[in-house]
């Protein structure tokens, strides 16, 4: 018997009642009811998640100072400047709001991409190796509760790094569907030579589940269960109404246009079209940040190829009023040093960096925090968000409350974020 199976009969041997030991009481993991529901009253239905994998230097993009490598640019809000590299996003910075205090301790790139892909610092999560990361959180607090035909609730598009569409204890129906190719991000959906029958196709899938089924009578795992549920997902993804919105090849020519021809425009013009299908996470990793090395070039690079994209997006989402049921998040594990060396480049500095936020209960057209004269720290300590402060001010615009607790595969309470996470109530 599992453990709590034995420890169940135990208390039962010695004449007490279980429930003096209820999930209520004590927190024992030896009541079945259900756990407490982690729902937010929340308009939101989407969040779409920009990483900039490698570390960002926020000083030559959002964050003007006189060691930048790029001349300043006017943006939407009033008196506030950004850099060459973000004009055309510059244009729709009124629809959302820039956090110019992002920081933390972490300047590791698998310590801090593991902080803002949980909340949790890598020494604060070394009890929880099966740990998710927040947007399969966020999936599993909008669907858990909905048992409709398959359809992926965390979409990740781009590097698959780190956390990136990791369910953890929450189980494959919150991974990340991983999408490398924007151009046929759905494949495999006929036999590879042509189109089928239905009825070929059906022979095909009974042959499947009659192999799966032979094999689950000698090995009754776990996993036998998944491959079963699996197949089971592939056709009705493969039958789903909504299967479309995968496809942008039906956009019209003039909005392919504004997004641009690049993978990046059309991960963007992927997500506003998952977006309107109320999809609850879009994961897109943006790579090659980590610029010790060639840092103009390589941003004049990233951004000649994304900035059309992110415009295009915004712009979208405002004038078709997604972005009342949108989140919107770009951001980066952390930012980059204000000195440039000889050999062009900067290296890793999670003392501050900047951070695009809007959507959702947040106000537009904000501006949170200010650095120093060189880009180096916050000035304002009040206005300082840690890395945790920000997953736990998204999970409650999401309406996800961060202070609840799940249970893990192991059984244990797992709180969604730490103890010294504060939601910012300030943006709201």
């Amino acid at each position: 018997m599992d453990r709590k199976e034995f420890l169940k009969k135990s208390i039962l041997s010695l004449g007490l009642s279980p429930f003096l030991f209820s999930a209520n009481s004590s927190g024992s993991l030896l009541a079945d009811e259900e756990e407490e529901s982690i729902v937010l009253p929340s308009k939101v239905k989407s969040v779409i998640f920009i990483e900039m994998m490698g570390g960002m230097s926020h000083v030559d993009t959002l964050d003007p100072k006189p060691n930048s490598a790029f001349g300043k640019v006017s943006s939407s809000i009033s008196g506030l400047s950004v850099l060459e590299p973000f004009s055309l996003t510059a244009k729709q910075l009124h629809t959302i709001g820039i956090i110019r205090s992002t920081w933390s301790e972490e300047g590791d790139h698998g310590f801090a991409q593991m902080l803002l892909s949980t909340g949790y610092r890598m020494t604060e999560a070394m009890g929880f190796p099966d740990i998710p990361h927040f947007g399969a959180v966020i999936a599993y607090a909008k669907k858990s509760k909905v048992k409709p035909s398959y359809f992926p609730s965390y979409v990740s598009i781009g590097g698959r790094g780190g956390k990136n569409g990791n369910a953890g204890f929450l189980g494959i129906d919150y991974s990340g569907y991983h999408i490398g190719n924007v151009d046929e991000p759905i494949q495999h959906l006929n036999p590879s030579y042509g189109k089928f029958a239905d009825d070929r196709i059906l022979r095909r899938k009974d042959l499947v589940s009659f192999m799966n089924e032979e094999f689950a009578k000698t090995y009754p795992t776990r996993e036998s269960k998944h491959w079963k549920n699996m197949l089971v997902a592939a056709e009705e993804f493969r039958n789903s109404k909504n299967i479309d919105s995968f496809r942008i090849s039906l956009e019209d020519e003039k909005t392919k246009a504004r997004y641009g021809t690049t993978w990046q425009g059309k991960a963007m013009l992927l997500a506003k079209r998952l977006a309107a299908q109320e999809v609850p996470f879009i994961h897109i990793s943006f790579g090659g940040w980590d610029t010790h090395t060639g840092n103009k070039a390589q941003i004049t690079k990233i951004m000649k190829e994304t900035d059309m994209g992110i415009a295009a997006l915004l712009e979208d989402l405002n004038h078709t009023g997604l972005i009342k049921q949108t989140l919107f998040v770009l951001t980066s594990e952390f930012g980059r040093t204000p000195d440039v060396g000889s050999r062009d480049g900067r290296d890793h500095h999670p003392k501050v960096w900047s951070t695009l936020l809007g959507g959702g209960p947040f106000d537009k057209g904000y501006v949170l925090g200010e650095t120093d004269e060189t880009g180096s720290k916050p000035i304002k300590p009040n206005e300082a968000l840690h890395v945790r402060d920000l997953v736990a001010t998204i999970y409650k615009a999401a309406g996800v409350d961060p202070d609840a607790t799940l249970t893990n595969s192991f059984g244990r309470p797992f709180l969604l974020t730490t103890k010294k996470a504060k939601v910012y109530e300030g943006l709201f």
